[in-house]
């Protein structure tokens, strides 16, 4: 065995490969985009035999992954929680179908959330589905159970989810892992796929075949649910059930309290599915208590109390003091710690990110009065140029352009609006509420953010590119291909680093929505963060003039760069050089013209 320094998605990244998977898909959404680029580095280090890769979104890379499970080749698929409910339908119709070889789905949770939308539970939704759901406590096991869950799921012909969570993906740890990866020479692995067996009544089956395929479902999570026991740490009359995270949590404060001799903790590596007939715990308890996150799973299944009657709390992240202030309402301990939370600083796009510019155009011509439907990406910091007026979830932003459009439209009034999306989100489900617009000739403005890289989550490539994340090369999607074969007749490129252009072409836009149709503006300049960001970066050496600047702080709060930074003693903005990357975006945002800028760097 061979000791590496993990985060959890790369422990859970190795303990899919040496399980013998080969087929691995997903989309990117923190926390839990880590896991296939590394699972990328160890099939290129190892030089297997394998497919990992992106896909366009959460249901696809389901439907594909699930696909070569059925062709006979271990599969997974990774995504983050509010991903899983893009692939609710094959995931509901594959725990009827059952799988060929081991399938693992998983699913990263958000508590709290800290990037996410909802802190949705991954573990409920797998109950709706009757799947199998794993729930590692640790690092290690986060390496452990990827391989458990083949295991599982190659036992009972069952689809298994893995659920993390974002202290168990993001956190590190040594972990002992195998020092060959299974099936090395991928005979073994690839050798039936090419068998592909026929079965009409289970791969294509009809609604009364479903019937008895939903029987032999609930026949599988009967079985796992007899065998599925709780480990019991301790030996206290107040038993606490738990599992993931939290788990680790209460047991390093039960110790550090010496709460030994008053607590049993009791842990589930499955908290679904269980049967409260199954579990005797041979002994009573004065008092059963569930904690976990983020729903009441364990709690509902064995009915006990919990988050239902208000001693875990309904919503947040249970963090060691969270869990802190349950252990207190019991009476065994008095807290000794106190915390003071350092107030937040509001998130902001980076320096010389195009994205500012063009929101910054978009808002100069079409103004505050309009409405603006924003979207799942970094430009939902939008919010900040006071060009959001909406966010929900990923293509909501054209949906809803579409709605408010046409709702003004049924109410007689003239009302501009303005759809906001980036180009993964774009491919991702922004393409059908599009074609709907173009079919209902709805006139709304779709202004689609290029900066060809899935940056929020980490720089994955997006369809655009020529190459895969693999280093295959692919073929590329141009997005205004596809929008002009949509039925777009208003369709323009532009770089929003050109400020004038961008201007000009927005009130063309402007003209257009009055013939009653959609216009579509693709905004592009690669991300600066990526290496094609950082050799297009002009590099102007920027400055404010002190005679000229008034004070007036549009530069800072309008524009709001984190570059450009306000002197309140002398009463006048300026330029912070460490932070500044000389994009010169800024000299066209100052009414006073007091922002000008050199050509070179170094010039003053």
């Amino acid at each position: 065995m061979l000791k590496q320094y993990l985060s959890g998605n790369e422990a859970i990244a190795y303990g899919l490969i040496h399980a013998g998977v080969r087929f691995i898909t997903g989309y990117p959404g923190t926390p839990s985009s880590e896991i296939i680029p590394t699972a990328q580095n160890i099939v290129k280090e190892k030089s297997l035999n394998a497919f990992v890769d992106w896909a366009v979104n959460e249901k696809v890379a389901y439907e594909v992954a699930y696909g070569a499970c059925l062709a006979n080749i271990k599969s997974a698929v990774t995504m983050k929680q509010v991903g899983l409910n893009v692939a609710m339908d094959p995931f509901m119709n594959s725990a009827y179908v059952g799988t060929v070889a081991g399938f693992v789905v998983i699913s990263v949770d958000d508590p709290g959330p800290h990037a996410s939308q909802t802190e949705q539970d991954s573990r409920f939704m797998a109950m709706a589905a009757k799947i199998p759901v794993l729930d590692p406590s640790t690092v290690e096991e986060a390496y452990d159970f990827a391989k458990k869950a083949i295991e599982l799921s190659e036992k009972y012909s069952i689809p298994v989810m893995l659920r993390s969570t974002t202290r168990i993906s993001h956190g590190r740890a040594v972990v002992q892992i195998e020092e060959e990866v299974v099936g090395l020479d991928l005979n073994p692995v690839f050798k039936t796929s090419k068998e592909w067996s026929k079965n009409l009544s289970r791969f294509a089956a009809t609604p009364k075949q479903r019937l008895e395929l939903h029987r032999i479902l609930n026949k599988k999570i009967d079985e796992i649910a007899e065998r599925n026991k709780p480990q019991l740490f301790f030996s206290g009359d107040i038993l606490i059930l738990s599992s993931g995270a939290v788990f680790a949590y209460l047991y390093e404060l039960i110790e550090e309290y010496g709460l030994n001799d008053k607590v049993t903790l009791a842990k589930f590596d499955i908290p679904y599915p269980l049967s409260k007939e199954m579990i005797n715990f041979n002994r009573n308890f004065n008092r059963i208590v569930t904690v976990e996150e983020s729903y009441p799973l364990i709690e509902l299944q064995l009915d006990t109390e919990g988050r239902r009657n208000g001693i875990v709390p309904k919503q947040g992240e249970l963090t060691p003091e969270v869990c802190e202030e349950i252990l207190e309402k019991f009476g065994l301990i008095k807290r000794r710690k106190t915390f003071t939370v350092p107030p937040l600083k509001r998130p902001s796009l980076c320096p010389g990110c195009a994205h500012r510019a063009a929101l910054f155009a978009v808002k100069k011509v079409f103004g505050k009065k309009a409405i603006y439907a924003g979207d799942i990406g970094c430009y939902t910091l939008a919010l900040n140029f006071g060009v959001t007026d909406t966010v929900l979830n990923m293509g909501a932003s054209i949906s809803f352009g579409f709605a408010f459009r046409k709702a003004f439209e049924l109410g007689q009034k003239e009302q501009d609006v303005v759809s906001i999306i980036g180009d993964s989100t774009f491919f991702h489900s922004g393409i059908p509420p599009l074609i709907d617009a173009v079919h209902y000739r709805v006139p709304f403005l779709v202004v689609i953010l290029d900066n060809q890289t899935v940056a929020m989550t980490g720089n994955q490539k997006t369809l655009s590119d020529e190459f895969s994340s693999s280093g295959e090369p692919v073929m590329p999607i141009v997005i205004e291909n596809l929008v002009k074969a949509i039925g777009v007749n208003f369709v323009h490129v532009v770089d929003p680093y050109d400020f004038d252009i961008s201007i000009k072409t927005l009130k063309e836009a402007k003209k257009v929505l009055k013939k009653k149709e959609p216009a579509v503006i693709v905004f592009r300049h690669p991300c600066i963060n990526t290496k094609e960001g950082l050799s297009a970066n002009p590099k102007y050496n920027v400055q404010i003039s002190k005679e000229l600047c008034k004070g007036c702080r549009i530069c800072t709060v309008e524009f709001e760069c984190p570059a450009i930074i306000f002197n309140e003693d002398e009463g006048r903005a300026e330029i912070d050089k460490i932070l500044c990357i000389g994009c010169g975006c800024c000299i066209h945002v100052c009414p006073a013209k007091a922002i000008v800028y050199f050509k070179g760097w170094n010039e003053l």
